[in-house]
C-alpha cells in the first residue's frame, strides 16, 4: 500500500513505530529532542514521508529561530497577560483579556476592540482543551483597517505558544496521555454579509497557512454552529484555502448542533448559550466575554452595528449591490437593516436601480421614524440591481450644527434550501 492510500486517522503501532524510527534517523543526534507525538504530527503532515517530515520540521526551527518565538513571552506565565480569554484551567488562572491592558504589544491596543470574543474553555470528553470564537460578532471591516497581517499572526502565534505548550501539558497530566490536539467551535451568531471583506478574510488565510505550516496537525475537530444562509457564499471561498486534512476535521452544524455538541463535551463544560450549562458567572462577560460588544455597550451601543456616522444636513446613504452570483448562491434573497439615531426622529428610505435599464424606483417611500426611541428593523425581498438605502434629516429639523448620531447595518440574508446548504462530513461520534 502506497502512502497516499494510507489511513493517517488510523494508523498501526508498527507504521507508527517505522515511520518515526525512519524521521528520527534523518535528524541524527537531533531526534532526542523531540518525543514521539511531535515528530508523528509532522510525518502525518506529510503522508508518512520521512525526508518531507525532516523538511518540514527544519523549516519550522529555522521559523522559530528568525521570528524569536522562543524569546516571546508565553501568555498567562510568570505573570504575563494573557491575550485570549481562558476557563477552567489551573496552569493558567481564569483571566479576561485585557487588550488596553499594561504589558500588551501597542498593535493589539489597536485591533482588540474589533474582535467578537474568544475563550479557550475548559475541556471536551476526550480530554482536549477547547477554544471557542464568537466569529458572528468579529468586527471584520474594523479588523482590515486596523490590524495588518503581521500583527495578526503575532497575537495568534502567542496564544498557539500557550495553548500547546501550556494548556496541553495540563489535559495531558489530567487524563495520563499525551494531548496533542484541540477543539474548537465557531458560533456565528449574528454573522453578516457586511463581515465578508476580503481584506479581513486574508486575515484568516494568513493564519490558516501559518498554521499548516508550522502548527501541522493540532486540529482535533472544528464545529461551525449557527451558519446563516449566507455562510454558503463565505465557505465557498474559504474551503479553497484549507487543506484537505483540515477540511475533513470542519463540521458545519447549521442551528441544529445543541446535541452534537452535547456528544462531544459535558454540560457542565459548555457555554449555556450553545446548549451547556456552564455560565462563568464568576468572571465578567460570563464563558466568552466579547471585546467587540463591551466597546459598543461603553460607547452607548450595544448591538452589531456595522457603521456609526453622523446625520446633518447632508443625508446618509448606504449602497448594497444584489450580483447574479448572489442570487444564483441561494433559493432567496433578503434585503435587511436595522438602525438607530441618537436624540431624533429621522426620515427613511430605500430605493433601488434596475442593473440594464438604470430605472429607479422607490422600493420603501420616506417616512419620518422614531428611531431615537427604539431600534428599526425590517427585511423587503431582494432582486438583481443596487439598493440605496437613504436617511435624511426631517424637514426643518436640526441643523448641520445639531447633527444626531446614526447607527445601522445593511445586510443580504442569503436562505438556502436544504438541498443547497454547504456539503460538511458527518459529524463523528466521541472515541470516548
Amino acid at each position: 500500500m502506497s502512502k497516499s492510500q494510507v489511513d493517517l486517522d488510523a494508523l498501526t503501532d508498527d507504521q507508527k513505530v517505522v515511520a518515526i524510527t525512519q524521521l528520527r534517523a534523518l535528524l541524527g543526534a537531533d531526534s532526542e529532542k523531540y518525543d514521539d507525538p511531535t515528530l508523528l504530527r509532522f510525518l502525518i503532515a506529510r503522508q508518512l514521508d520521512a525526508a518531507k517530515a525532516h523538511e518540514m520540521i527544519l523549516g519550522y526551527l529555522e521559523w522559530r529561530k528568525n521570528d524569536g518565538i522562543d524569546d516571546l513571552p508565553v501568555p498567562g506565565i510568570n505573570g504575563n497577560p494573557v491575550q485570549q480569554c481562558v476557563r477552567g484551567f489551573k496552569s493558567v488562572p481564569d483571566s479576561n483579556w485585557d487588550y488596553m491592558g499594561p504589558g500588551m504589544p501597542d498593535s493589539f491596543k489597536k485591533f482588540g476592540a474589533c474582535m467578537g470574543g474568544g475563550c479557550f474553555h475548559k475541556v471536551d470528553k476526550e480530554g482536549t482543551p477547547i477554544f471557542i470564537e464568537r466569529t458572528g460578532y468579529h468586527d471584520v471591516k474594523g479588523l482590515a483597517v486596523k490590524c495588518p497581517q503581521a500583527a495578526m499572526l503575532d497575537w495568534h502565534i502567542r496564544n498557539n505558544e500557550m495553548i500547546f505548550n501550556v494548556l496541553m501539558p495540563e489535559c495531558s497530566e489530567r487524563i495520563g496521555k499525551t494531548v496533542t490536539k484541540h477543539t474548537v467551535i465557531f458560533d456565528c451568531t449574528n454573522l453578516g454579509l457586511w463581515q465578508f471583506d476580503m481584506t479581513g478574510l486574508n486575515l484568516l488565510r494568513g493564519i490558516s497557512d501559518l498554521d499548516s505550516k508550522v502548527y501541522p496537525e493540532r486540529l482535533g475537530k472544528l464545529f461551525i454552529v449557527n451558519t446563516p444562509g449566507v455562510f454558503s457564499r463565505a465557505w465557498s471561498i474559504i474551503s479553497r484555502w484549507l487543506d484537505k486534512r483540515i477540511l475533513e476535521k470542519i463540521f458545519i452544524c447549521g442551528s441544529d448542533y445543541k446535541q452534537v455538541l452535547l456528544n462531544h463535551i459535558e454540560a457542565e463544560n459548555l457555554p449555556d448559550f450553545l446548549g451547556g450549562t456552564c455560565t462563568c458567572s464568576h468572571m465578567p462577560g460570563g464563558c466568552v466575554p466579547s471585546p467587540y460588544l463591551e466597546s459598543k455597550k461603553a460607547s452607548g451601543g450595544g448591538d452589531n452595528f456595522s457603521q456609526n456616522v453622523s446625520l446633518g444636513s447632508t443625508p446618509v446613504q448606504q449602497e448594497v449591490v444584489v450580483t447574479p452570483q448572489i442570487l444564483e448562491d441561494a433559493s432567496a434573497v433578503d434585503l435587511h437593516y436595522k438602525f438607530r439615531s441618537t436624540k431624533r426622529a429621522i426620515q427613511f428610505e430605500i430605493k433601488h436601480t434596475d442593473p440594464k435599464t438604470g430605472a429607479e424606483t422607490v422600493v420603501l417611500p420616506s417616512i419620518l421614524l422614531d428611531s431615537h426611541k427604539e431600534i428599526v428593523q425590517g427585511s423587503i425581498p431582494a432582486q438583481l440591481g443596487t439598493y440605496t438605502l437613504v436617511w435624511t434629516k426631517p424637514a426643518g429639523g436640526f441643523s448641520l450644527f445639531n447633527s444626531v448620531g446614526l447607527e445601522y447595518s445593511a445586510d443580504l440574508d442569503l436562505r438556502v434550501e436544504e438541498g443547497d446548504q454547504p456539503e460538511a462530513p458527518a459529524v463523528p461520534e466521541p472515541t470516548v
